[in-house]
Formats: C-alpha cells, structure tokens, sequence
C-alpha cells in the first residue's frame, strides 16, 4: 500500500505544477486559490460524512489542535508561493526540483536538532550531492 501512496504523490506534485504553471495569467491567484480550497474542501468533508462508523463531527473537531491551522497556512502559503513562482516566469522544470532540495536541507537540519535524528556517511554524502545539484542547476 506504501508504493501506492508513493506513485499517486509522485504523480500528483507533478500534476499539481503543470495545473499551477497553466493557470491563465489573468485570473486572480486568490480567486483561483479560493475556488479550490472550496472544492478541496468540500471533498474532503464529504469523504468525512461518508467513512463508516458513526458521524459525529462536535468529538471529532475537539481532537484537532493548531496542526490543523499550522497546515492551512503552510498549504495557502505553499500554493500562492508556487503560483507567484511560476507567473515571474520561473521555470516548472525547475522550480520543484529547487525547492525541494533546498527543503530537504532544511528539513536535515531541523530533524537533527529537533527530533535527534542521526546522519550516517551515505547522508552525508547525499547531502554534499545535493548541494552541487543544486549549485549545477542554478547555473545557466
């Protein structure tokens, strides 16, 4: 099920930059944002209504705490980032493969200072990759 997930996030951040990078230039990036935050929404509530088991929705909102508001605003942030990225006429043949390595790296850093997570010599060695990929592709 593992390689399932994996797949469909592999396909979906790719299909979520193509749709970012063809959204018409003219229309609003709140707008556009907004109207699919409402159907994202709305699908995900209506997933919600239809899962087995009973539906109590009063419970259910006393077990989340600010995560739910942490992730909103990096989503809104994350979306309105990416869209502005690519309207400046950054390049979507670049502009994942820029920011997640440089989140990767910044992710590095705070799992070893946050979550005492260890880095072996392989790590190591991915992240000094990393960094001349990122150093060669910046090249132009």
């Amino acid at each position: 099920m593992q390689l399932v997930w994996l797949v469909t996030a592999i396909l979906m951040t790719a299909a979520y930059h193509l749709v970012l990078k063809a959204t018409p230039a003219a229309a609003s990036p709140f707008l556009s944002l907004a109207v699919t935050y409402l159907i994202g929404s709305g699908a995900f509530f209506a997933i919600y209504v239809a899962m087995p088991g009973p539906f109590a929705l009063r419970p259910s909102l006393h077990e989340l705490n600010w995560t739910a508001l942490g992730l909103a605003a990096a989503v809104v942030f994350l979306d309105l980032a990416f869209l502005m990225l690519y309207r400046s006429g950054f390049n979507v043949s670049f502009g994942q493969l820029v920011t997640q390595s440089c989140a990767a790296l910044v992710l590095l850093v705070l799992g070893v200072v946050l979550f005492r997570e260890k880095l072996s010599a392989a790590n190591v060695g991915g992240i000094v990759l990393c960094v001349a990929g990122l150093w060669l592709i910046s090249r132009r």
